[in-house]
């Protein structure tokens, strides 16, 4: 019985240590340990192997779901699993040497310890005190079929930490499927009256860059007191600053779901088929982690554009490498020379993704953090370093675009954002289920060339850049600011809709 107990006694008392529970919620641990060690009771000594494994998912599940807490002080999520699955090796190991935590690995040392010496000891606990003598099988059994539904169907709250694991897996693999098969029928699907509210003969090159994990508070752009946008600062005349514009989710994911998909469903039509079909020559060109094109969503609305590049492909077979964002600008320098009369280029950044010192090159280590115990101060630096480079990306492929003196511009927006202060409590990073503010402010900056700002002067006037917009509809936005409306257009959910 106390090696089943353990995990659970484990992960209860990290839940009230963590203020993620009270004292009163011990009940429903109590209860999962008395079902959970019926089955256990029931199996003889000649199955042992049976009851390892049996318990060795007990102990993984609660482990897991402890990290977690210990991490980002809060239990593991449906977002949390995704992020796991859609995960590759080399974003793994980086994502492993970002959150290494003392705490961590005490807990972990203790954790198993205790664990193993339970194991070693079990059959003496249990057999020495002649328990399966005392209570027949057939009552464990009817009690284990009582108990049991309680939890596995009851409050998701108190679901067995394995069926966690175990659900949010199939729900996952679901959605995955749903999507491929999506994408294997795309050619096939249609959009009505795509039109162009411009002189469709014009030739137009619009640039498209998708940020990463960037906080608008960090970018003095925005106000902050260090300079880590100056090449913005520069050109500041030259560009539409939108000040309150938010994510709708932290996570990568099920963000750009929402700015990439209409009414956030893969199945309602993305942003690439419709320029596809609006006549536009597409471009993707990413330097996020993938092994392949259906990995992610992302990916997936990605390899249907015409010409697509994936710089950063990890997949555990090959040779780990992680590039600079930098190298996105030879991909940007080929399409722009190509001879298409309109073309629509995505950009995606690897940005200010943790950890933040690998995001650029040693010579943009301009800011210093002091190298204090909590190692928050130099995680700040080392993150408004990679604004400081984001920043010089995004001028020189500004630079680029004006030299061709086209209908022309170049929008630029994060996912989603990022929690790094100094705050004792700062977790440096984005976790849905945490949720502060600073995870879902988001940079939205647009450059215009001036034979678009003539083109559209009226449409460009009405702007408002101080308009609060959130970006789980940012597709009408893009799909407005390229000129083009069609029957799934809703000028009501673009930000540039001004009511008049």
């Amino acid at each position: 019985m106390w090696y089943v107990a353990f995990p659970f006694i484990a992960e209860c008392a990290t839940k009230i240590l963590f203020g993620l529970s009270g004292v009163w919620s011990i009940w429903a641990p109590i209860a999962m340990i008395i079902s959970l060690a019926i089955p256990f009771l029931i199996l003889n000594e000649k199955i042992r192997i049976v009851k390892v494994i049996y318990l060795f998912i007990i102990y993984l599940s609660v482990y897991i779901n402890i990290a977690h807490i210990i991490l980002f002080n809060s239990e593991i999520s449906t977002n949390s699993f995704m992020s796991i699955f859609e995960t590759n090796l080399q974003e793994a190991t980086e994502f492993m040497v970002h959150f290494q935590s003392l705490k961590l690995l005490i807990v972990t040392s203790l954790f198993w310890g205790i664990g193993g010496v339970l194991f070693l000891f079990y059959d003496r606990i249990l057999y020495g005190l002649e328990i399966q003598a005392r209570i027949q099988k057939k009552y464990l059994i009817a009690a284990f079929i009582v108990i049991y539904p309680i939890f596995s169907f009851g409050d998701h709250r108190c679901k067995y930490p394995f069926e966690k694991l175990l659900f949010s897996y199939i729900e996952y693999r679901q959605d995955f499927a749903r999507n491929t098969e999506l994408l294997n029928k795309r050619a096939g699907f249609k959009f009505k009256n795509i039109r162009s509210l411009i002189n469709s003969n014009e030739s137009q090159t619009y640039v498209i860059v998708i940020g990463e994990s960037v906080n608008k508070e960090h970018m003095s752009i925005y106000g902050c007191d260090i300079n880590t946008t100056p090449n913005f600062d520069a050109i500041k005349s030259e560009l539409m600053v939108f000040r309150e514009v938010r994510s709708a989710h932290c996570h990568t994911q099920k963000a750009l779901k929402g700015m990439l998909c209409f009414d956030e469903d893969f199945a309602n039509g993305d942003i690439i088929t419709f320029f596809n079909q609006a006549g536009f020559k597409t471009f993707w060109f990413s330097n996020q982690y993938t092994s392949g094109n259906c990995d992610s969503l992302t990916a997936m609305i990605g390899s249907l554009a015409d010409v697509k590049k994936f710089i950063n492909n990890a997949h555990y077979r090959t040779k780990l490498s992680s590039n600079y964002d930098e190298k996105l600008i030879e991909y940007l320098r080929m399409a722009l020379q190509d001879k298409a009369k309109k073309k629509i280029i995505f950009l995606h950044l690897m940005g200010s993704h943790l950890p933040y010192s690998k995001r650029y090159p040693p010579n943009f280590d301009i800011f210093k953090g002091e190298n204090r115990s909590n190692g928050k101060s130099v995680g700040v630096a080392q993150y408004n370093n990679s604004i400081l480079y984001t920043d010089y990306i995004l001028r020189r492929i500004i630079d680029l675009v004006r030299d061709l003196n086209d209908n022309s511009f170049v929008l630029y927006f994060s996912d989603h954002g990022e929690d790094v202060t100094e705050k004792p409590d700062s977790p440096h990073s984005h976790v849905e289920s945490l949720s502060t503010p600073e995870m879902f402010d988001i940079p939205f900056i647009i450059w215009l060339s001036d034979i678009y700002k003539v083109v559209n002067k009226k449409f460009i006037d009405e702007w408002d850049t101080s308009k609060i917009y959130k970006t789980n509809n940012l597709i009408h936005s893009i799909v407005e600011i390229a000129r083009l409306t069609s029957d799934k257009f809703d000028e009501k959910k673009s930000i540039f809709f001004s009511g008049k």
